[in-house]
């Protein structure tokens, strides 16, 4: 029952570390990178540490529903919210960066 979990977690360990092994690459479509040449190194990187927060969340929900079946449907909505919690946090923090 955990699959899609497991799924989700893969996906964003994936795309975590893609953007921390291209970190010269503009990936993001949410930063600003005209604004922030010389820093786009740095601000992948630190968007990489922070996209591996909802392949955690999901690790975690793909252990509770190994348990408890029954919690799959309420557990569904942390994934969204786990990625929207981290799209405001790169943002946030991309100003530190100039972008």
């Amino acid at each position: 029952m955990g699959h899609p979990f497991l799924l989700f977690a893969a996906i964003f360990l994936i795309l975590s570390i893609a953007l921390y092994a291209a970190p010269g690459r503009k990936l993001l479509n949410i930063v600003h990178y005209p604004a922030a040449q010389d820093q786009v190194a740095r601000l992948n990187r630190y968007a990489a540490l922070r996209l591996l927060l909802p392949a955690l969340v999901n690790l975690g929900c793909a252990w509770v529903v190994a348990g408890r079946p029954g919690l799959m449907v309420p557990m569904i909505f942390l994934t969204p919210l786990s990625v929207l919690g981290v799209v405001v946090w790169i943002a946030a923090g991309a100003r530190r960066f100039g972008a």
